[in-house]
């Protein structure tokens, strides 16, 4: 029954309940919705189709017969799909049957077009004959009210009937004794014949009105209502005969809804706070617990406010209903996200505020998301509302506190934004208004509900703004109005008119007041001055009359201009009057005195002009179509605005003093900062002239007039109209920091990293800034600013001390957290740095550019250590600091040590490696592919220890945990997670919940939790070990990495294309905080950091006194020494000898015929020689290296030393020499890289 509850008032939620019902008969198995079920009215629509031929293909042998009695009675709504009733089918399946009932014919039905023409055949549409006895039922109303007025009089009568009368959907027998019964004098005598009922006097009347009413089981409530429609009607027409007595009636019944809040409001304020300090634990936003909040029932979300609606009072209906957080939760709790939705729609239809605006469109985009998980509500109202809190007023700013506390105070676990990143959700264009005769003057009442238009031929008009009414129409001048202006608290409608005549018009009766003769020629321009108690006019006559509003006395007449008054403004503090003329000058009057203040002369006539609130600015429109900014005090030129292409209809300036808006004959609307003197954006919308501009108070809305349209924007600064595009702080206003260095990202975000004790972050971005945040307060930090591209890469430093960032300028930067200071700079890469890495030391850093050039150098002086050649796109160091794993994004990995060159080793897939981790033994690598498969190896050796297959689809991230070794979290583009066992390859769970595919996953430090983002805009906390979602959050943006606390409690998110660091908190995490593995080796000196290469030769070799026989060498040095010279001298030298006799005797070896087929000889004794010598030496030079000049160069070594270096059979070579890298398992010399003296570092 249409129209009967609630839920069946809308045409989305009426339509919503039939597709639940039938998923029951359907036995559908995964409940009510689908996996991506909204109550978007589109998907809604969608959804009834598909269950329909679902029935017909599952349900062959059953009939389906749906009936929906009083089609008419559903409200329709601006957020129906084209038609309210365009749900309905055209055809249905064979076993499939509609029957809808209404009162009224199609044509007068919200149908399409297609749907009239084929609901008017005459095999589905039967028109009723009407019942005879219809006809007699309205006499026999009358005739029972009028013997219960006999009986109990007509005053107890008369206030019974009309609170069932204004009852949307009946009222209950206590609501209806508190109505009726007065409470505010115990020891009064409640006589009926007052209207004053008892408990036995209201159920006498009941059973003396059984005939007229009824009862009805709604929401586990009894609900008294009447039996028809028609009793409600007669009921109406004899005791709610004017809108006052409605209008009462209605507050009545809302303040019995209401009156415990009233009272909780009051108590609040007599009674004195508790000094007693309670212990609170720590929560994201840290609210105070308010012990005096009322609970919502569900009676008040299904008819309080309709009464508040209706009674016409709109601060109380924003305040305890559609903008109170509470009420928003029980609603959406209660019944739906979708009927929420529809109250916000139904009021939406009669009220036009910015305040109800953003709510609406915060519900409205958040819909989908709150159709699945409703305990989102209030982390989006905090994410959507809370960038815009500090400029909306209190309303918004006390609804995000009370998401705010009901977060703090949620027990389970919650994801909680901690700031915002989202633009305001108002779209641009906020309303059309469609007016037949034209727009040639508007302007808005004071409450802006209402706006007054002035049409190209006729009366003035007033239209309803959100219902697109037409209220009524000003008849009294006989000749084309020229002018209006509305006084903003007594309500009045001034106009002045091409017959000579200002008419003052009572808004509130609607009726003339008083009509003024005054000028001799067509009145031009009026406004009302002095507290609305007179009004200033201009003419053609070229007089500036002032005369009393009530009265319609002269005041004063003004004869100073010489050519037509063509605009009188009046300054906000009321006590100068300003006037502009076709005589090219603006004139400034007292108005006290109504002396002459000051004349600005203009080169062109004036033709229209405003002064700004701060009655700093004024701006003249003049004849040769510029556009003149004036200081208001003395009159000189600050700005002349330019940009505008056409020719200039109308101006206004906004509340703001900053922004004006011109109205050009092309049909677009400019908005130029009047600071800089600059056009800050071009609206379009109209077809031909904007006639007029206006802007309502506090800057809410923008009206533009054009053709026969009213255009309605969001003009707030923050809702992106301004003359910047508001980029969104993420430093919370009420905590502003003395730090200069703070700017946030003006560009998107590229990376992003968190410490390892999970309190900070460090962000680059696009605009070369490295910000650095405060995770606990999700508060920006500092600014480091010195790269001079674009920030490529981020990485924190184990012992939080400092942070490493490369970017696209080819340079690494160390920059100390302490102080915000640049502690290095690393110049050795000739690419962009794609990747960095801070060891576990905090002491050595490795960076990779584009080129593939990967270098280790010290973080604090940047010297280099150590440069190889390999992949670099992305760069992983173990924490044992012994390995590095590098990518380039094609099938393999490279693992190469960091201390031994010559330890170097390839994993690979069949297809692109897309992720790969490093686990916290640095023992194994967890690689992930396109191949969807993922592949355990050994670090040290690179050989396969598993493979993990499950997914069905390319494999996009993989994460570990730190205590527990075992498991293994992978996201793939199938929008799965698995967990899996590492030991035995199993998957433990399959996660499933994600719409899109999942970009990034992180697991707790316990192993507990992991969180994943996807490229759904959202992200999901996984408990691992259950394998259930246990909390989610939307972003509204696509995700593409995170990072997080190891025990969750503070997330980072990095999204598409965007300049804000959303930082999110997950309010009563379970995962317990684990301790990152710190580095507590001893600290090494340089050289030791270096891996074990040979040193250039020297002149002096050994020194003099120094003298070395066979027992030494094989004790000492016999693992440097080749084993073909070891086993000669065991065989055949067993005497000392000097260094001097070692050639001779080692050249004689071979003579000796004893080593058989191995036998060598000069030359291979020589080279072995050689080769002895330098291995020797290297080890000499390790433990007492020998002095050098510090002026030495590469250069002056000559060919022979640098080929026998690059010729040796070991693979350590110094970094000031050539950079030998591993390439597809073969070496090769970089020679050119060798000689940038930004790669070469002297020992």
């Amino acid at each position: 029954f249409s129209g009967a509850t609630p839920r069946s008032a809308y045409n989305l939620e009426l339509l919503r309940i039939i597709c639940q019902q039938l998923c029951l008969l359907l036995h559908i198995s995964d409940g009510f919705l689908p996996k991506d079920a909204s109550f978007d009215p589109l998907y809604v629509n969608n959804w009834f189709q598909t269950l329909i031929r679902r029935f017909e293909e599952s349900a062959t042998n059953e009939l389906l017969v749906i009936l929906i009695d009083d089609l008419h009675r559903l409200n329709p709504l601006d957020s129906d799909i084209v038609a309210a009733l365009s749900w309905l089918p055209i055809s249905l399946p064979r076993n499939v049957h509609i029957v809808g009932t209404t009162a009224l014919p199609p044509e007068s039905l919200k149908l399409t077009p297609v749907q009239r023409e084929r609901f008017r055949n005459p095999d589905c549409y039967i028109e009723l004959l009407p019942n005879p006895g219809t006809a007699t039922l309205e006499p026999r109303v009358d005739s029972a009210l009028d013997n219960l007025e006999d009986l109990f009089g007509r005053v107890a009568v008369a206030r019974l009937a009309s609170f069932l009368t204004c009852s949307e959907f009946g009222l209950s027998e206590t609501e209806l004794l508190e109505l009726l019964m007065p409470t505010s004098n115990s020891a009064a005598t409640l006589k009926l014949s007052s209207g004053n009922y008892n408990f036995s006097t209201l159920c006498a009347v009941r059973r003396r009105m059984k005939p007229l009413i009824r009862e009805k089981l709604m929401s586990g409530k009894i609900l008294v209502c009447w039996r028809h429609d028609l009793t409600s009607e007669v009921a109406r027409r004899r005791y709610l005969q004017n809108q006052d007595s409605l209008r009462s009636a209605h507050g009545e019944i809302a303040n019995l809804f209401f009156s415990e809040f009233s009272q909780q409001g009051s108590d609040a304020e007599t009674e004195e706070a508790d000094p007693t300090p309670v212990e609170s634990k720590e929560t994201p936003f840290q609210t105070t617990l308010q012990l005096d909040d009322v609970t919502y029932s569900l009676r008040h979300v299904e008819e309080s406010w309709i009464h508040l609606l209706k009674a016409g009072d709109s601060n109380r209906l924003k305040q305890l209903t559609v903008c109170n957080f509470d009420f928003l939760l029980a609603a959406v709790q209660t019944i739906s996200v979708s009927y929420l939705r529809c109250v916000l729609e139904h009021v939406r239809c009669y009220l036009l505020d910015r305040d109800l605006e953003l709510v609406y469109y915060t519900i409205r985009k958040s819909s989908d998301v709150l159709t699945r998980d409703p305990l989102q509500l209030g982390a989006q109202v905090i994410c959507w509302l809370r960038p815009v809190a500090d400029a909306s007023g209190d309303l918004v700013s006390h609804m995000i506190i009370c998401a705010m506390a009901w977060c703090d105070g949620y027990t389970a676990p919650l994801l909680v934004p901690l700031n915002g990143w989202l633009q305001p959700p108002l779209p641009l264009q906020i309303k059309s208004l469609h007016c037949p005769a034209g727009v040639k003057l508007i302007e808005p009442t004071p409450s802006g509900q209402h706006v007054v238009v002035v049409p190209q031929t006729g009366d003035p008009q007033l239209w309803h703004v959100m219902s697109n009414s037409l209220t009524h129409t000003f008849k009294g001048h006989s000749g084309p109005v020229l002018c209006l202006a509305i006084t903003k608290q007594s309500q009045y409608l001034l106009t002045g008119s091409d017959d000579i005549s200002i008419i003052v018009w009572d808004l509130k009766s609607l009726n003339l007041k008083l009509r003024i003769y005054e000028h001799i020629a067509p009145v031009l321009s009026l406004t009302p001055a002095l507290n609305n108690s007179v009004i200033v006019s201009g003419g053609e006559d070229s007089r500036i009359i002032i005369t009393s509003l009530l009265t319609g006395d002269v005041v004063m007449k003004i004869d100073h201009h010489r050519g037509p008054v063509v605009s009188v403004k009046v300054n906000t503090a009321g006590d100068v009057l300003v006037s502009g003329s076709s005589d090219s000058t603006i004139c400034l009057w007292s108005l006290e005195n109504f002396n002459l203040l000051n004349t600005i002369s203009l080169p062109f006539p004036v033709t229209m002009l405003d002064v700004s609130s701060d009655s700093v600015f004024l701006l003249a429109a003049c004849e040769d179509n510029q556009l003149y900014l004036r200081s208001l005090a003395t009159g000189t030129e600050i700005h002349s605005l330019r940009g505008h292409k056409a020719e200039i209809r109308s101006l206004c300036l906004a509340q703001d003093s900053c922004r004006a808006v011109v109205g050009g004959a092309d049909g677009k609307i400019y908005i130029f900062d009047m600071h800089s003197g600059r056009l800050s954006r071009t609206l379009t919308s109209h077809a031909t002239d904007v006639t007029g501009v206006k802007v309502t108070d506090k800057d809410d809305f923008l009206l533009t007039a054009g053709g026969n349209r009213i255009t309605f924007w969001s003009f707030h600064r923050e809702d992106a109209i301004g003359p910047t595009s508001g980029s969104i702080s993420p430093v919370s206003s009420s905590r502003k920091t003395s730090q200069q260095s703070q700017q946030s990202h003006t560009a998107p975000i590229t990376c992003l990293d968190i410490s390892r004790d999970g309190l900070m972050a460090v962000t680059g971005s696009v605009d070369s800034l490295v910000n650095i945040w405060q995770l606990n307060t999700h508060e920006l930090h500092s600014t480091l600013e010195g790269h001079v591209a674009s920030i490529t890469c981020v990485a924190f430093s184990s012992n939080g001390l400092f942070a490493v960032s490369g970017s696209e300028d080819k340079t690494a930067r160390v920059w100390g957290l302490t102080l915000g200071l640049v502690v290095s700079v690393f110049k050795g890469h000739q690419a962009t740095v794609t990747a960095v890495a801070v060891m576990l030391d905090s002491r050595r850093v490795v960076s990779s550019d584009r080129q593939g050039v990967l270098a280790v150098w010290l973080a604090d002086n940047a010297t280099l250590l150590h440069s190889c050649i390999g992949p670099g796109m992305c760069l992983a160091i173990t924490n044992n600091m012994k390995y590095a794993v590098c990518g380039s994004g094609d099938n393999s990995l490279r693992i190469w040590s960091v201390n031994r060159e010559d330890e170097k080793y390839t994993v690979s897939h069949s297809e692109e490696v897309t992720c790969f981790v490093l686990t916290m033994d640095s023992l194994h690598v967890i690689t992930g592919s396109r191949d969807m498969s993922l592949k355990v190896w050994q670090v040290a050796g690179g050989k396969l220890a598993q493979v993990l297959v499950g997914h069905s689809d390319h494999v996009t991230c993989v994460a570990v945990s730190i205590l527990n070794k075992s498991l293994v979290v992978s996201g793939s583009r199938d929008a799965n997670l698995i967990v899996w066992d590492i030991n035995t390859g199993n998957d433990i769970h399959v996660l499933t919940g994600h719409l899109g595919y999942v970009t990034c996953v992180k697991v707790t430090g316990d192993g507990s939790l992991a969180v994943s983002g996807s490229e759904d805009k959202s992200i999901i906390v996984w408990d691992t070990k259950r394998g259930r979602a246990i909390s989610c959050l939307q972003l509204h943006i696509p995700i593409l990495n995170l990072e997080m606390s190891t025990d969750a409690s503070r997330i980072a998110v990095h999204l598409l294309e965007n300049r804000c660091l959303p930082i999110v908190c997950l309010h009563n995490t379970p995962a317990t905080y684990v301790k990152m593995p710190t580095y507590v080796a001893p600290a090494k000196e340089i050289e030791d950091l270096r891996p074990s290469v040979p040193k250039r030769p020297m002149k002096r070799l050994l020194k003099k006194e120094v003298s070395l026989d066979t027992y030494t060498w094989q004790k000492k040095y016999g693992h440097l020494t080749s084993s073909i010279m070891m086993a000669a001298v065991d065989e055949r030298l067993k005497r000392r000898f000097s260094v001097s006799a070692s050639m001779e005797e080692i050249s004689k070896i071979p003579t000796k015929g004893n080593m058989g087929s191995q036998g060598i000889g000069p030359e291979q004794a020589a080279l072995a020689q050689s080769q002895h010598f330098d291995q020797l030496e290297a080890l000499w030079n390790k433990r007492s290296p020998p002095r050098r000049r510090h002026n030495q160069s590469l250069s002056k070594q000559n060919s022979r030393t640098s080929r026998r270096d690059s010729s040796d059979t070991g693979d350590d070579r110094t970094p000031g020499e050539e950079i030998v890298g591993v390439c597809n398992g073969q070496r090769m010399a970089v020679s050119n890289l060798a000689r940038d003296p930004r790669l070469t570092q002297s020992c």
